[in-house]
């Protein structure tokens, strides 16, 4: 049993070893071209196009053209590497054929080609026999898609293989480390949390060359934060601190050389926090719209549901939304305690619930006393229009049988007792009550018409039947008594100050009360013929007293008048 084990493990490290050599590509020294052991040839390049001949008669079958192509590295140094195509073909000798020729083609480049010439003596004694020719001094592109061609010498029509070749691209290990043209660093980083900040280092980058570094938000491109770094080749450590203020699943850390078209590394630290793209949710109470714009380009869709203790959030029918970069809006929203907007993705599912608080709570009904009654009450911090329903209970939410019964409106910061007895109400029985003032509205289930408070005493409620009427007419009331007062005390004013006027000769006369007292003459009468008659005028200290109103102050100064 143990050896068994041991033979097993040591399988498994060699299919390791295979494998991890297959993923490495092979280094040359030099590019050149290699023949069959015991075939001479000599390689040339093809220049002359000249057409195809026709096959001599059981040729094809006899040559069976095959193809292989893989990439090989040369390193002129470290940093310095470049990639080429090694093309091995094969095929059976056979006196008609001189050679073979390797071309390949990309797209924007011209064909290059190389000719391969057996000499004669080999192609006499190697008849028939299986012959092998190998190149690889064709430099190619990273990433590039490569057509090679193999064909005979003369080309015979329809003797040939091609197919199309697929450079490996900057994503392999190795052209990571030695092709510069893929050579982007690598980047470690360490978060600070408390400061919003993301110590970073960066190794393995492109030797003698400045390296940048910055925050920015992943999608279609990478939108920069404003956050950012330049690490000079001169400066011993690679670090940078760089800092942000939200911790999006999008944000990432780009880092690249300072040279022309350069390879970008993204790293992103809070890739899996997806908690945080949830947090956007407003709600406009005037347009009573509910609205989310994502932070990040993602694909998601919103959905409008109602939050229930014991089946989790049900979906609103018709409020779904689909969205990848645009804004989510939904028009007239009730907001309700218990709606909420459901976030659904790839990775799963989250729920918001906006308004989950007391201070959105924009209406309400429940079961209190009234008159010696248990009545339906419903307070309102808005102005909604309600659909009351009665129904028998078939779930958290769900009521079978619903029967209309009411619709009524509620005035702002007004307590409204619905015009409709409990007692019409049977076993199992509930009252539903929803807005159809809007589109997207919350659905309250009452079944439990036990009062909320104790006792007959509770706070003043308006019925249905007349709250209307009382709302109009004491306002109207107040008004009317408010205007008829200040009328008689115009006309009472009015009536006093011509009395005055007449008593002193036509003038208004302004006597102090010491003038009074030491019993002067009044300054009035010397100016006219007619008998000087007495005016009384309160001296200071004969002031009423103005706690009373105005008109009882100037009754009591026309009675002292009449007494004089």
């Amino acid at each position: 049993m143990r050896s068994a084990l041991q033979l097993l493990l040591l399988l498994l490290l060699g299919l390791h070893t295979c494998l991890s050599h297959g993923n490495k590509i092979e280094h040359i020294q030099q590019c050149g071209s290699y023949c069959s052991q015991g075939l001479h040839c000599r390689t040339r390049p093809n220049l002359i196009l000249k057409p195809c001949k026709n096959l001599p008669e059981g040729l094809q079958s006899d040559v069976s053209l095959n193809m292989s192509v893989n990439t090989v590295m040369r390193c002129t140094g470290r940093q310095q590497c470049s990639l080429f195509l090694h093309v091995s073909g094969s095929l059976a000798m056979n006196e008609h054929v001189k050679g073979v020729s390797i071309c390949t083609v990309a797209a924007g480049t011209m064909e290059r080609c190389r000719t391969h010439v057996f000499h004669r003596a080999a192609r006499k004694q190697l008849s028939g026999q299986q012959v092998e020719v190998q190149d690889n001094c064709f430099e190619v592109a990273v990433g590039q898609d490569v057509h090679v061609t193999l064909k005979t010498v003369p080309e015979f029509c329809h003797l040939r293989v091609s197919k199309t070749y697929s450079v490996p691209g900057c994503s392999h290990a190795d052209l990571q480390k030695n092709v510069p043209e893929c050579i982007a660093g690598k980047i470690t980083y360490q978060l600070n949390p408390e400061r919003k900040a993301l110590s970073i280092s960066v190794t393995d980058m492109l030797e003698n060359t400045d390296y940048n570094l910055r925050l920015c938000h992943k999608g279609y491109i990478c939108r920069g934060t404003g956050s950012q770094a330049l690490l000079k080749k001169e400066d011993p450590q690679k670090n940078a601190t760089l800092t942000y203020t939200r911790p999006l699943p999008c944000l990432c850390i780009e880092g690249w050389s300072s040279v022309f078209d350069a390879p970008r590394v993204q790293v992103c630290p809070f890739k899996n926090n997806m908690e945080e793209l949830w947090s956007g949710v407003a709600f406009d109470s005037v347009k009573q719209t509910l609205s989310w714009e994502p932070a990040c380009q993602t694909e998601v869709a919103v959905t409008l549901c109602q939050n229930t203790e014991e089946s989790g959030c049900q979906n609103l029918a018709n409020s779904t939304q689909s969205v990848s970069r645009g804004k989510v809006s939904f028009s007239t929203v009730d907001p309700h305690p218990r709606l909420c907007m459901k976030f659904s993705t790839k990775m799963g599912s989250w729920i918001k619930c906006p308004f989950a608080g007391s201070d959105f709570t924009a209406w309400d009904i429940e079961a209190a006393m009234v008159n010696g009654k248990t009545q339906l009450v419903v307070t309102s911090k808005i102005r909604p229009t309600l659909l009351l329903s009665s129904c028998r209970r078939a779930g958290p939410l769900a009521c079978e049988g619903n029967e209309d019964i009411l619709t009524f409106n509620v005035v702002k910061h007004q307590s409204v007792v619905p015009n409709l007895t409990l007692a019409m109400c049977g076993e199992n029985c509930c009252i539903q009550a929803r807005r159809i003032d809007v589109k997207y509205a919350a659905k309250v289930l009452l079944c439990d018409f036990n009062p909320s408070g104790t006792g007959g005493a509770t706070a003043p409620v308006v019925s249905t039947s007349h709250w209307q009427t009382v709302w109009i007419v004491a306002p109207a009331v107040g008004l009317l008594t408010a205007l008829l007062v200040s009328i008689l005390m115009i006309g009472t004013a009015v009536t006093v100050i011509t009395a005055h006027q007449r008593k002193c000769g036509g003038e208004v006369c302004h006597v102090t009360g010491s003038q009074h007292n030491a019993g002067s003459a009044n300054p009035c009468s010397p100016q006219h013929t007619l008998p000087p008659i007495p005016c009384y005028y309160p001296a200071i200290e004969d002031t009423p007293n103005f706690e009373n109103s105005e008109k009882t102050n100037l009754l009591n100064w026309v009675k002292k008048d009449s007494t004089i």
